[in-house]
């Protein structure tokens, strides 16, 4: 008895570490590549994983996109991965988050799916890993004094020589730490329109298809097991809400792009 409560005490103890270890990073840090996929966003993977970030309160922003104070800090961030343990018969999948030192410091719940369609089983098997991730509770808690890590190099260097470099490599680094956080402006590759197009939802066998005034089709949808959550046919993208707006991103060519529409369902 008294085993199995050190044991239970000892897991919350880890959960609880864990939690406190990622409220402490503002951003998570989505790669538009996974390492176990051969394309971008493959099956939809990377604005899927994004997505379910975002609806578990985290700030989620992809690789490319990183606005001026992570820029400066890297630290601040945690770049989310996801481990593909996968045979024969079973998609198997574990989320992970690694610091600014290359350390994991959360590992997820594995995920699994039995579906054969890779896209429905990448993602039932992502669902079902953030589980877990839901119960991190994640509330942003920042850190005093966060700074950015920098490599340690060893050199042989005369110490007069040495003394100057210091001051000068130090001054140069909290310039450009001052100056990306005068910039008020994210760095970001997608184009987001300030005035939410107005489209009326025509339910399909699948979904809807959003009409515009004319009425001409811009976007057919298709539903998935998420709410508020649906797949752009014909495009690379998804369709989701946030604070009662629809976002929908999708790409064009090689290029991502960010809409707010208002949707009249």
């Amino acid at each position: 008895m008294k085993k199995l409560l050190f044991l239970g005490l000892f897991l919350i103890a880890i959960s609880m570490s864990a939690q406190e270890n990622v409220n402490n990073y503002k951003y998570i840090i989505v790669p538009k590549k996974f390492d176990f996929l051969k394309e971008e966003n493959q099956y939809r993977v990377n604005t899927f994983t994004k997505f379910l970030f975002e609806k578990q309160g985290f700030t989620a922003i992809y690789d490319d996109q990183k606005p001026a104070d992570l820029q400066a800090n890297p630290c601040l961030g945690l770049k989310a991965n996801i481990l593909d343990n996968s045979n024969l018969f079973t998609t198997k999948l574990n989320v992970t988050l690694e610091n600014c030192q290359g350390t994991i410091v959360y590992t997820s719940d594995e995920g699994k799916s039995k579906e054969k369609d890779y896209e429905k089983a990448y993602q039932e098997a992502i669902e079902n890993a953030f589980v877990s991730v839901r119960g991190l509770n994640y509330k942003y808690e920042p850190v005093a004094n966060t700074q950015v890590q920098m490599p340690t190099q060893v050199a042989t260097v005369p110490a007069a020589a040495a003394t100057t470099s210091v001051a000068v490599a130090s001054s140069s680094v909290n310039s450009t730490v001052n100056q990306a956080q005068e910039q008020v402006t994210p760095v970001a590759a997608t184009t987001v329109d300030t005035d939410a197009k107005t489209l009326f939802a025509q339910p399909t066998a699948t979904g809807f298809q959003l009409v515009d005034m004319t009425p001409k089709v811009v976007f057919k949808i298709t539903k998935t097991t998420q709410p508020n959550y649906y797949l752009i046919k014909d495009k690379n993208g998804f369709l989701y809400q946030k604070d009662g707006k629809w976002i929908a991103e999708y790409y064009e060519g090689d290029v991502l792009k960010q809409e707010t529409l208002n949707i009249k369902f």
